[in-house]
């Protein structure tokens, strides 16, 4: 673990130098960018008290109607808070102070902001301005107290300047404006340019509405606000929140003076609805009077029990009457014929009907008189006889009239108990009746007296307005004070942040082989040794007065190869690797070299018969060589054998004429001939093979093989190449395979450090 973590910080400490650099580099920007570009930031805080709604009489009002169902009040101090921080409001408050027009000085590096109140005129601007209009409009200069210089740049970029009165209204491409002189003692011959330019209060006022807090300064709520706003300009600051309050108040009693004028209006339109309900309610009593002929219910009930009394006892005495004219009636039917007996009326006393039964009752006497002296055949008792007829009919005639008067006259009587009766009856309905009329009238009279009284409690609201807002504490700038050693760390980490990522990225995006860490992590291959890259121009570098790192390096990689070997017949030795380009032929040169250095006789094969370079390499001419041998039976080693002439017992045997069929080739028998016969006389042949990740030509030599060199390249071979290098050596493909790194770059932090340089 120990291993891991230092070769980690090795491979990050090896670009120092991007660390410094990184570093340097931000600390210069942060230097710059708080000279330069930040500006000291300003918190402006301010309190104020929103009064509880039930302490004032136009919301107490509200309430009530509230209560009544006209209106409803809200009550939530969260929701005033909201109206605080809304958009609207802040478009307002800047539209108001004039922010659409900024001022600026121009400074040595970047312009400077100022206020309004900072300069001694302000811009008015006469219209709205549309999206094309935002930006740099140009400078204004003060000439004296009646005039002042617009400069402006033309379309071509040439300054164009115009001078204009005070107070007189401009127009321009950008907007129509007018500029107002705030102060005339001035000294104008030291006012500076000031530049222009028109803002989009829309968008100034979503980063005004951002930076604007609104909050409850006590826990549990209560009407207690603390509003905050930052600003660069502390006075601009203050002007903002004071212009906010402000526009609140202004906004709050415009909404409550359009709920009383709304509620006016539902009084007035349900007084004028009452009215017409009373009066419809006093014709509705009038009129249900009229129809049940009252005036007083009380009155009235005791009126009818009395006439109803009255109507029975009238009714009793007309029964009377006519029992006395029934038994009259039965007197008259008694006496018929010749007998005649005294009539006698009871019960009814009429005075023709009482001369009649008078006169009939004396007559009947006399007749009975007469028959005592005279008999019935005596004309005087006929003629009385005949008058008592007379009379008898006339008072059967006089009984039925009054008998007809009686029974109409009963008849009337019982229509009039029954009348009276029923009026009796009637009397609890109607008394219901009334009464719910009665009710329904002193319901609306007192809806409609209530709704005149607070008809009059509005009217005096609207005309004496109460304001909620009460300013606890004015707006008040303090400095935000920030200390620049954050911002310089910040600088530093980062410096040091990008390196650090660029090279993890350049690391974990890297499949190449850099390391023999990265050789070990994909392959158990013996690493032979590496060779350090060669920064001379000649191809050999081994020689025997050249000390040079990458020819010490091939020593260090002879011995290794003496070591590994354990004294074992090392005669023939391939090289081969992964693709072109890593180095391959260099190897092999190089590692003949040094072993021809010690003595040794050593010949060097290029068996890489698709793509030759040995012989070009080292500065031979590439006549006969490999391939002719195989075609030419004729041919004899001795023909194909180039001796180097720099340097003693070091021979190169090339690729010969180019074959079109080099994988037939490397299955010739005259391969084997070739390497038996070379074994007699050198005691090294080292074979430059093509690679063995693109053809199968290197395969075919390894039954007369007995070691493998495979070359990686540093920073060259990809590490996919070198997995199917590690899976061919798996498979037993290849004999006694060591693994050399070539074209490593040496410093310290790389682990390939040597001590010796130069030429000696």
């Amino acid at each position: 673990m120990e291993k891991d973590i230092i070769k980690i910080i090795s491979s990050y400490l090896k670009y120092w130098y991007l660390f410094v650099i990184g570093a340097a580099i931000c600390v210069a920007l942060a230097f710059f960018h708080l000279r330069y570009r930040v500006v000291t930031q300003y918190d402006i805080y301010a309190k104020i008290l929103l009064n509880d709604k039930k302490g004032s009489d136009q919301s107490s009002n509200l309430e009530s109607l509230s209560d009544f169902g006209l209106l409803k009040v809200s009550k939530n101090i969260q929701d005033e808070i909201g109206v605080l921080q809304s958009y609207d409001l802040m478009k307002i408050t800047l539209d108001e102070l004039g922010m659409a027009v900024g001022y600026y000085y121009e400074g040595r590096l970047n312009e400077m902001e100022v206020y309004k109140t900072q300069i001694p005129f302000h811009i008015v601007l006469n219209d709205s301005l549309s999206i094309s209009q935002y930006g740099n409009f140009g400078s204004i200069t003060l000439l004296n107290s009646k005039t002042y210089q617009v400069e402006v740049t033309d379309a071509e970029g040439n300054p164009q300047k115009t001078t204009y009165n005070f107070d007189e209204e401009v127009k321009t491409p950008f907007a129509t404006f007018t500029v107002v002189l705030d102060d005339k003692n001035i000294d104008f011959k030291s006012q500076k340019p000031i530049l222009v330019s028109f803002n989009n209060t829309e968008e100034l006022a979503k980063i005004y509405n951002q930076k604007l807090m609104v909050q409850t300064v006590e826990k549990d709520g209560g009407g207690l606000l603390q509003i905050t706003i930052n600003d660069v300009i502390p006075d601009r600051g203050v002007d903002v929140v004071n212009k906010l309050i402000e526009i609140y108040e202004r906004k709050s009693t415009e909404h409550k003076n359009i709920l009383a004028n709304t509620t006016l209006s539902l009084i007035d339109g349900r007084l004028e609805l009452l009215s017409g309900e009373l009066s419809s309610v006093e014709k509705n009593v009038e009129s249900y009077k009229k129809t049940n002929d009252l005036t007083d219910v009380s009155s009235d009930a005791a009126r009818f029990i009395q006439l109803a009394g009255e109507s029975d006892r009238e009714l009793e005495a007309i029964k009377s009457q006519i029992d006395g004219i029934n038994a009259l009636e039965n007197n008259l039917a008694q006496s018929s014929g010749d007998s005649y007996e005294l009539i006698t009326a009871i019960g009814y006393q009429n005075a023709s009907l009482a001369g009649l039964i008078s006169r009939y009752n004396e007559l009947v006497q006399t007749r009975k008189s007469m028959l005592r002296t005279a008999g019935v055949g005596n004309p005087v008792v006929i003629e009385v006889s005949k008058q008592l007829l007379d009379l008898k009919n006339a008072i059967a005639g006089n009984v039925q009239s009054i008998k007809s008067g009686l029974l109409s006259s009963k008849r009337n009587i019982l229509n009039n108990a029954v009348s009276y009766k029923s009026k009796i009856s009637t009397v609890p309905t109607a008394e219901r009746a009334l009464l719910e009329i009665n009710r329904d009238q002193g319901l609306k009279q007192n809806l409609y007296l209530y709704l005149l009284q607070k008809r009059e409690e509005e009217a005096l609201s609207i005309s004496v307005p109460f304001s909620e807002t009460r300013i606890i504490e004015s707006p008040r700038a303090f400095m935000a004070g920030k200390s620049k050693m954050p911002v310089y760390l910040g600088a530093i980490l980062f410096g040091l942040f990008v390196p650090f990522l660029y090279i993890f990225s350049k690391n974990m995006l890297n499949n190449k082989i850099q390391t023999k860490e990265d050789i070990e992590e994909i392959t158990d291959c013996f690493i032979l040794g590496t060779i350090a890259t060669n920064t001379e121009k000649n191809t050999v570098v081994v020689t025997e007065n050249n000390v040079s790192p990458s020819a010490e390096l091939f020593r260090l990689l002879r011995h290794n190869l003496k070591f590994s070997t354990q004294g074992k017949s090392e005669q023939v030795i391939m090289v081969t690797s992964g693709n072109q380009g890593e180095g391959k032929t260099f190897i092999s040169i190089n590692l003949a070299a040094s072993l021809a250095v010690t003595g040794k006789k050593v010949v060097v094969l290029g068996f890489d018969l698709r793509a030759p370079k040995l012989m070009a390499n080292v500065g031979l001419a590439n006549t006969l060589g490999i391939t002719d041998f195989i075609i030419d039976p004729t041919l004899d080693i001795n023909d194909i054998i180039v001796t180097y002439p720099e340097a003693n017992n070091l021979f190169f045997i090339g690729s010969g004429t180019l074959p079109p069929n080099p994988g037939e080739l490397m299955l010739s028998n005259r391969i084997k001939s070739l390497i038996d016969t070379l074994k007699e006389t050198f005691d090294y042949i080292i074979i430059d093979t093509a690679p063995i990740g693109k053809v199968s030509d290197a395969f075919s030599l390894i039954p007369y093989v007995n070691s493998t060199l495979y070359v990686v390249r540093s920073n060259y071979t990809e590490k996919a190449e070198l997995e199917v290098f590690s899976d061919i050596v798996e498979s037993h493909k290849l004999q006694s395979v060591m693994v050399v790194l070539n074209d490593v770059k040496l410093d310290k932090s790389s682990g390939y450090g040597y001590a010796y340089g130069g030429k000696a």
